[in-house]
């Protein structure tokens, strides 16, 4: 990340918009969840995020069953 990226990261942080979920130990990456405070914080951000997210949600369900992973039981 820049430094820009970083200082929003720390903000929303501090603002308690988002939280560390995980890190991958093998990268190092760090990965984070919204809070319901974003919406307060940074409506912006998750609008975007909201987005996506329903964005994702019509694929997956355009493409049906065949795209998710599936137990039967027997």
């Amino acid at each position: 990340m820049n430094a820009k990226n970083d200082a929003l990261v720390e903000h929303l942080l501090l603002q308690n918009a988002i939280e560390i979920a995980d890190i991958d130990l093998n990268t190092g990456k760090t990965y984070y969840k919204i809070t319901d405070k974003l919406q307060e914080v940074a409506p912006q951000i998750y609008a975007e995020l909201e987005d996506q997210f329903k964005d994702h949600l019509f694929k997956l369900d355009q493409r049906g069953p065949k795209a998710m992973l599936w137990k039967l039981r027997g």
